[in-house]
């Protein structure tokens, strides 16, 4: 029987390597890795050694499940004493079109968490409809941070609200022209010519969910 060595916290070699990227993790994104994320970093053969390692911890007090008592995803789980590093929460208001505009109705869809670094001041969440920014790496489904900001230069992703309709596009400044340009070659640019029209913010992140 091979017994394995245990560090002052009376972690397992094995057990200190899964709490450290689960902290490592939590920090970087602002959300804890999934089972199946834990086993391709280790290699690990099955989700069941990961199950059995994270049981250990939350036993010996150094992972806190957040929610959920009957939850089985690693997303439920806190390294100890690591809450007020895990992130930002932000609301999700609606759902914002990467394709032709939609009409900007403002419904909030729930809250996700994200590193504190991608979401500095004054920010908002949006899930992506479409694909129109698809080879910017934007696809639906995907959550985009916003920063309300005026501060908008060309060749900034930006949240923009046309005549009531919102898109995120690219934003273009050519020849005293203004153009929202997608990221999908199959699809035109939208010229800007009269009528309303407002930027809402600047797209700093992206998150997405597995």
């Amino acid at each position: 029987m091979v017994i394995e060595s245990r560090n002052k916290n009376g972690l397992t070699q094995h057990q200190a390597a899964v709490l450290e990227f689960i902290q490592t993790y939590c920090r970087e994104t602002g959300v804890s890795p999934s089972y199946r994320e834990i086993q391709k970093h280790f290699n690990y053969k099955s989700v069941g050694t990961v199950q059995d390692h994270v049981r250990a911890l939350i036993k010996k007090g150094m992972l806190e499940k957040t929610y959920g008592q009957n939850s089985t995803k690693a997303r439920a789980l806190l390294p100890r004493n690591q809450k007020r590093t895990m992130g930002k929460t932000l609301s999700v208001y609606g759902e914002i079109a990467a394709g032709g505009p939609r009409e900007g109705v403002e419904l909030e869809l729930g809250t996700i968490v994200v590193a504190e670094e991608f979401a500095e001041g004054e920010c908002f969440a949006l899930r992506v409809v479409g694909n129109s920014m698809i080879e910017a790496g934007i696809f639906e489904g995907d959550y985009v941070i916003v920063k309300k900001s005026t501060k908008i230069k060309s060749g900034d992703i930006v949240v923009a609200l046309i005549e009531g309709e919102t898109t995120v596009k690219k934003y273009q400044e050519k020849n005293g022209k203004i153009y929202l340009v997608p990221e999908n070659s199959s699809m035109k640019p939208i010229e800007v010519k009269t009528g309303q029209f407002e930027i809402q913010g600047k797209v700093a992140a992206l998150q997405r969910k597995f």
